[in-house]
């Protein structure tokens, strides 16, 4: 795979695992000053396929979470589930191109 091919893989993939904070979900938080989530509950998510917004419910309307909320600090980010979610459409944009390079040069 060429630089250009793996640098054009890694930025769609990080816009798709942006994009992606619109798909709602569930995930479980632990928030120590939060009564009721001192040691499990379970929250608002966005994100796919590892959530990586997680509504915090002591500053955010509760029941949702999203990249702007993300954004502003009004949800929590998780840095690995991002990573993870990043990665697989990183990989998953890589697998497209290359095989529209394939298809191309099959010809």
């Amino acid at each position: 795979m060429s630089v250009r091919l793996l640098l054009l893989s890694i930025a769609a993939g990080i816009l798709l695992a942006l994009l992606s904070s619109a798909a709602p979900g569930r995930a479980q938080a632990t928030y120590s000053e939060i009564m009721g989530c001192e040691t499990r509950c379970e929250v608002a998510a966005a994100g796919w396929p590892a959530p990586y917004l997680v509504d915090y419910p002591g500053i955010s309307v509760v029941g949702s979470a999203n990249l702007s909320g993300g954004l502003l600090g009004e949800d929590k980010f998780r840095l690995l589930p991002f990573l993870l979610t990043a990665l697989f459409w990183i990989a998953l944009a890589a697998a497209a191109f290359f095989w529209r390079r394939g298809k191309g040069t099959a010809r």
